[in-house]
């Protein structure tokens, strides 16, 4: 697509996929103006998909154990189909968690409970 050119002749204010209302802008000279709109009302704000990424993000393993509180409690078995099988109790909160050796349970352990916390605010 080429980009648009000229002269701004409207700034309509549209819904964006994440239900935000943003301006968009229509040039003078834009042949593909439905294309550019309707991508625009498809994707989300810039602020949204920051959030929505930010939501996703999953502490690095070394964060995850370094914010482990003192007391941190884990316990780790071994599946009769060679999996391991854990859980990590830190100050009443428990969660647990399944993986394929014991080095990647307990960060997956550490990384699941920090992002608990991280979810309770």
């Amino acid at each position: 697509m080429t980009p648009p050119s000229g002269p701004i002749v409207a700034r309509p204010m549209l819904a964006r996929a994440c239900g935000c209302v943003k301006e968009f802008q229509h040039y003078a000279v834009d042949k593909f103006r439905a294309q550019r709109q309707a991508k625009f009302q498809s994707t989300r704000c810039p602020e949204c998909a920051a959030k929505v990424i930010a939501s996703q993000q999953v502490p690095s393993k070394t964060e995850a154990f370094n914010r482990l509180p003192t007391g941190a409690r884990m316990t780790l078995c071994r599946l009769a189909d060679g999996t391991w099988d854990g859980s990590i109790e830190v100050a009443g909160a428990t969660v647990t968690a399944v993986a394929n050796g014991p080095q990647s349970l307990t960060a997956a352990l550490a990384q699941a409970w920090l992002k608990q916390q991280e979810a309770k605010g």
